[in-house]
């Protein structure tokens, strides 16, 4: 059998099309190097080929065995867990709609995020998110034209432009930016080039660095700015932890000195902001901080929020609301940022922790997945979209239970926030494509006869 014939019979077996290319080019070059070493042994070529696809095995046997292999997976506990949090996030629009008068509009707007929502997500998930990859430019410059935009076209929100307008539907420019720039940050630091170094001086002392590393560093501080512009410092707080969450997986993953690199990633990153705080101490909003914890000194202003918030805390049931709580709960926007708080006055503490333990759960499984991916940059694509869920969510509980400051944090698929919820859907869509090909075979799966014989 030649091997154009044993390719070709090995691939109808194969039922994901989209991986015949890459399966058929490994395959070949192995049938090569085979035939190529019995010619060297005195064959024929014609005779060596066909002794090549012989001793390979049988084509349909292998293709069978490839197809169980290469079926592309559904992570259906990760979407299950996905429609409780949804569900939760169901309650928490009905509490926002009785409260508000508007039940018909608030879920008809819902029902068109998540129609939406789906579309996309239909789209990225059966989309190669390898191509991805190849333009973190192009997706750097997305994020970065959003804001822009938002500057010329954007409505204000306590003194910044961070909404924009579009036929009617208003968009929240922070939420929708955040993904470009995690997705060109995990590009940029993939293709890092350690090759290409140059010096800075610092302190009459040179440092040797690659340029590509300084071009990740000086891209990365414009996007923080930028969001900074547009949205609260704790926004560009979080989304510094997710860059720095990319980099610690990626630096973990290689072989020399990867704990002496991650403590030196963190360290220089504490001695940064330590630098951050000491210069521009007179701008950060330290009483907010001290109010935030200790709400009672300032129970007339900004700490009257954390007084009713310990009310509800202290007087919730474990079924059922919380006492009289109906003017308390009048000083919380129930269906964004106080949605944990809003279902412990409405139904209890039974409820609130079945909520809790679904965001654990969520939260956990996607950590997994992460561990789990083989492709680098699957990999911290996952690390990436994880670290923006799950920080976002541990901010946001803290700030329910008066732990936390006050800011513009969402818990995932159950805050309500259409532009939030449509985002959502489409980065869990990215997770789970990722997934869906994460036992794709590597050329480096293929190098030897002891893997030929744990695959065939």
């Amino acid at each position: 059998m030649q091997i154009k014939e044993f390719l070709s019979r090995m691939c109808e077996q194969i039922k994901y099309q989209p991986i015949h290319k890459e399966i058929a080019e490994e395959m070949e070059n192995h049938l090569l190097e085979a035939k190529e070493n019995f010619v060297l042994e005195g064959m024929q070529e014609k005779e060596a080929e066909e002794e090549a696809t012989k001793q390979m095995g049988n084509a349909e046997e292998i293709g069978k065995k490839l197809n169980q292999i290469h079926r592309p997976k559904l992570d259906w506990k990760l979407l299950m867990n996905t429609f409780v949090l949804m569900c939760f996030g169901g309650v928490i629009l009905w509490i926002k709609a009785k409260t508000t008068d508007a039940i018909n509009g608030i879920f008809l707007r819902y029902a068109g995020a998540v129609c939406l929502g789906i579309f996309m997500s239909v789209g990225v998930y059966f989309m190669d998110y390898r191509k991805l990859f190849k333009s973190p430019k192009m997706l750097y410059l997305i994020a970065t034209l959003l804001i822009v935009l938002t500057f010329n076209f954007g409505a204000s929100l306590n003194g910044k432009k961070s909404w924009m307008s579009l036929g009617g539907i208003s968009i929240a420019i922070p939420v929708l930016a955040v993904p470009f720039y995690i997705l060109a940050f995990i590009g940029f630091i993939q293709n890092v080039n350690k090759g290409q170094q140059g010096k800075i001086r610092v302190l009459k002392k040179e440092i040797i660095i690659s340029i590509d590393i300084l071009k990740v560093i000086i891209l990365t501080a414009i996007s923080l700015y930028a969001l900074l512009l547009v949205s609260t410092i704790t926004s560009a707080v979080v989304l510094g932890i997710v860059y720095l969450m990319i980099t610690t997986a990626k630096l973990a993953e290689e072989k020399e000195n990867r704990i002496k690199k991650i403590v030196k990633l963190w360290g220089i990153t504490f001695l940064i902001g330590l630098l951050i705080v000491f210069l521009w101490i007179d701008d950060i909003p330290v009483q907010r901080f001290i109010v935030a914890f200790s709400p009672e000194k300032d129970p007339a202003g900004g700490g009257w929020i954390g007084i009713n918030q310990k009310l509800i805390l202290n007087s919730a049931n474990l079924f059922g609301e919380a006492g009289d709580m109906s003017n308390t709960l009048e000083v919380f926007d129930e269906g964004t940022n106080f949605a944990f708080l809003s279902i412990l006055a409405h139904y209890g503490w039974i409820v609130a922790i079945v909520m809790l333990i679904a965001i654990v759960t969520f939260s956990v499984k996607l950590i997994i997945n992460a561990v789990k991916i083989k492709d680098m940059y699957g990999k911290l694509v996952i690390v990436g979209i994880s670290s923006l869920f799950i920080l976002q969510s541990i901010f946001n509980l803290l700030m329910n239970l008066n732990l936390g400051i006050k800011s513009d944090f969402n818990i995932p698929f159950i805050s309500y926030g259409n532009t939030n919820l449509v985002i959502n859907m489409v980065c869990l869509a990215l997770v789970l494509s990722v997934y869906r090909r994460k036992d794709i075979i590597k050329s480096s799966d293929l190098q030897s006869n002891e893997n030929k014989k744990a695959l065939f």
